[in-house]
């Protein structure tokens, strides 16, 4: 991204883009640091441990990586969502997990 240069520090943004009924796949996924999820578009529903939450629209959630994650589109229009994951260890490429193709 712009200014990518200037910057030092573990950030990984990207933006999620999901098809109805579309998902991270069967395995939950862990990782260190923090991640935080802006929903752009559509609905989507992530599990973080046990607990679940359905963002729709301008709905974000914050929560520590190393807890059990995955997440689904269970709306029936594509979603987008603003993914930040911040403080992971170095040589971790969350990024790369989080974009894995659905098994």
């Amino acid at each position: 991204g712009l200014g990518g240069d200037q910057f030092t520090g573990r950030v990984a943004p990207f933006v999620l883009t999901l098809e109805s009924g579309s998902s991270s796949g069967p395995h939950d996924i862990v990782h260190s640091g923090h991640e935080f999820v802006f929903c752009l578009r559509g609905q989507l529903e992530y599990r973080v441990e046990r607990e679940v939450f359905q963002l729709s629209v301008g709905d974000s959630l914050l929560f520590a990586s190393q807890l059990k994650h995955r997440w689904k589109n269970p709306g029936n229009t594509v979603t987008n969502a603003l993914v930040i994951i911040s403080g992971f260890a170095e040589g971790e490429r969350p990024y790369a997990t989080h974009l894995k193709k659905e098994e």
